[in-house]
């Protein structure tokens, strides 16, 4: 495939002037009229076209809309149409589907009118030629007594509108009442002319829960069941799954604990179906006991032996913190295998720190064996906020997120989009993976202190670190995910790191740590 770099003219000086040259995917692409502040950055989706090409949502909180990017399957830009909105409401969030060739955008919106708020849900069309049909309101609630500034209000399923045979659509909507704080959610089934055929609403009192829909709602393999997961507002934090019928009524709730157990206060990703086992994974967040920072798993719920599977994926003991977004984070190819995405030491958010935040790609079976784990970084003048991992129908992997870097003194955002062939994931194949500007194994804090850690799956492998004269200061074999290497006797200064395998014979991973 025809390598294609796409960059925006205002980013290209700084590019230039950088040191580290551009990674190498089969193409990234980073579209837009130029970089965009984070008040006016909200994270993309994607969606594929039967003719395999792609389109983006780009969300113009300012500009108050939605602007929808077709880029072909080697990451040419085809197309841009804009959705306005009313200026008088605030979209809150939007979903897409695809069915009959066409691909649907719901959206919900808010307005406030004689101090109590409204919301409603949108629908339109978007054709191959990113055409835009009429747009249609299906559904409008009056929430009585309470203004915008106190409620927070998003439209779930797990990754797209969940359409049966028969062309009904089903919508979970989740609404917190922040001066109460109490959530509710109302679930709205549709027929194929997307007429409302049946409305349940369900709060607190009903799911044992906080959080409740946020990205869970799903059918089981057969599509007899809807479920989604919800949680206690207490720790330790139990999770439930919530076991509805066809008509919305809520049948059974399933307490779920893990072993060990985890504080489960930030799963963020969201929980997805496995289309080929029918069990229903997330990618998350959460704390454990004796660790203060981020810790990334990935859990799978059994609904027939009513038990949750638990994988650690990014321990660590030290103040490294690790996330994952509140996006779709994992995706499932047909060999099954499943791959996720989330950012590994991100030491503040809302700073910009240069050559950190990592984005993080595990990839684990279907078992809850983990099989490998990725790094992927733009080069140190980067940060990129990884959000979410698409497959494409040949199998490839898109992530999608944001790119920060600093010009001046002003930091600037960026959304990126950036392909690899599934193929670059493969253990065995560790030059294929280096040419997508895939790697095994980080070393950090970087810059760092008196230890410097190296993190990577592999094994069998030997680890030297080399001064700016050629030296060795350290050897020793690689056990753990995590070795810890006391520097506290090295000079300041920049070193080389090397994990060599085959008796030294092939060098799998290099780098370079400052001190």
């Amino acid at each position: 495939m025809k390598k294609v770099i796409f960059t925006l003219l205002l980013l290209l000086p700084f590019l230039l002037m950088s040191q580290t040259p551009l990674i190498e995917p089969s193409w990234e692409l980073m579209p837009g009229d130029g970089p965009i502040d984070k008040d006016n950055f909200l994270p993309l989706d994607i969606m594929e076209f039967n003719d395999g090409c792609y389109l983006v949502p780009v969300s113009m909180e300012k500009e108050k809309a939605i602007k929808f990017v077709k880029i072909d399957n080697d990451g040419g830009i085809l197309q841009e149409t804009v959705l306005q909105y009313d200026e008088n409401s605030i979209i809150s969030t939007f979903l897409l589907d695809m069915y009959n060739d066409t691909v649907n955008v719901f959206t919900i919106h808010i307005s406030e009118e004689d101090g109590s708020a409204m919301a409603f849900v949108k629908h339109i069309h978007i054709y191959e030629d990113l055409s835009l049909s009429e747009e249609n309101e299906i559904w409008r609630k009056e929430l009585d007594g309470v203004s915008l500034e106190n409620m927070e209000l998003n439209l779930f399923p797990d990754n797209s509108v969940l359409i049966d045979d028969n062309g009904c659509r089903t919508l979970a909507i989740s609404f917190w009442n922040m001066r109460e704080d109490m959530y509710s959610h109302i679930l709205l089934k549709l027929d194929y002319d997307l007429n409302i055929i049946s409305e349940k609403i369900y709060d607190n009192e009903y799911l044992n829960n906080y959080a409740g829909l946020g990205g869970t709602f799903t059918y089981n393999g057969d599509s007899t069941q809807y479920y989604c997961v919800s949680y206690t507002p207490n720790n330790p934090y139990y999770y439930f799954m919530n076991v509805f019928d066809m008509d919305l009524n809520l049948t059974e709730q399933i307490r779920f604990d893990s072993d060990p157990p985890v504080y489960l206060q930030a799963t963020n990703g969201y929980w997805c179906q496995n289309p080929y086992d029918g069990k229903i994974y997330t990618l998350g967040q959460v704390t454990v006991p004796n660790a203060m920072y981020g810790e990334i798993v990935a859990l799978k719920i059994d609904i027939d032996n009513d038990n949750v599977d638990f994988l650690r994926l990014s321990y660590t003991s030290d103040e490294i913190d690790n996330v994952v977004y509140k996006n779709k984070n994992l995706c499932f190819l047909p060999d099954g295998r499943i791959v996720g995405c989330a950012i590994y030491d991100i030491a503040d958010l809302y700073q910009y720190k240069p050559g950190g935040y990592y984005a993080y790609i595990p990839v684990f079976d279907a078992n809850m064996k983990k099989i490998s784990e990725w790094y992927y970084t733009q080069g140190v003048k980067y940060n990129q906020l990884v959000h979410t991992i698409y497959s494409t129908k040949d199998d490839d992997i898109i992530l999608l997120g944001s790119s920060r870097f600093k010009i001046y003194d002003e930091i600037l955002w960026e959304p990126y989009i950036v392909k690899f062939p599934a193929s670059a994931f493969d253990p065995d194949n560790i030059e294929e993976a280096h040419a997508h500007g895939l790697h095994l194994a980080v070393a950090y804090p970087n810059p760092g202190g008196d230890v410097m850690n190296i993190r990577t799956a592999l094994r069998n492998a030997t680890l030297q670190v080399y001064d700016i004269q050629g030296r060795i200061v350290h050897e020793q074999e690689i056990t753990d995910d995590i070795t810890s290497i006391d520097a506290s006797g090295w000079n300041s200064g920049t070193y080389i790191w090397k994990l060599t395998m085959n008796n030294e014979q092939l060098t799998v991973e290099e780098g370079k740590w400052v001190k």
